[in-house]
């Protein structure tokens, strides 16, 4: 059991969610790292959190993939395993991907292939230095139909 009282571990949850937006898997971790042990008082605290909206998914879903196409210019599909990885229900995340603004996201792509392709050196095949691009354009997690489309154009 924790040595903190029911409302100071409240007050730093409150916090804990208020200076950014959390996932409930993220507030399960930091209920756990204060010493809560207790299933039924983990569940308490979550209600609580979520009552008085400091917790919520779908805010988080959304904060979650604008800033990973927005600033980290990420693909669905790294956002995709990002959210899988913090435990969000797959019709969320579904939900989520379905409002990225196409336009950006087809930027985002086309400036990192640029960037990529500029920055490589010269190889003897051309086959080589679009492999290098695919290879780089997939670990950022756009999906093959986008980066051949692109690369068709």
């Amino acid at each position: 059991m924790s040595t903190l009282g029911f409302n100071e571990i409240l007050k730093r949850l409150e916090y804990f969610c208020a200076y950014q937006e959390r996932c409930e898997f993220d507030v399960n971790e930091k209920i756990t790292k204060l010493g809560v042990t207790s299933p039924e008082e983990n569940d308490k605290f979550l209600r609580l959190l979520k009552k008085e909206n400091f917790l919520n998914q779908e805010r988080f879903v959304s904060s979650y993939i604008n800033g990973k196409v927005s600033i980290k210019k990420w693909g669905v599909n790294k956002i995709r395993l990002g959210l899988t990885q913090k435990k969000v229900s797959p019709s969320l995340i579904e939900t989520g991907l379905s409002q990225i603004d196409k336009e950006v996201y087809l930027n985002n792509l086309a400036v990192l292939l640029s960037k990529k392709a500029v920055n490589l050196p010269k190889y003897k095949t051309d086959f080589t230095q679009k492999t290098k691009v695919l290879r780089f354009l997939s670990s950022k997690g756009y999906t093959a139909e986008e980066i051949y489309g692109l690369l068709s154009v």
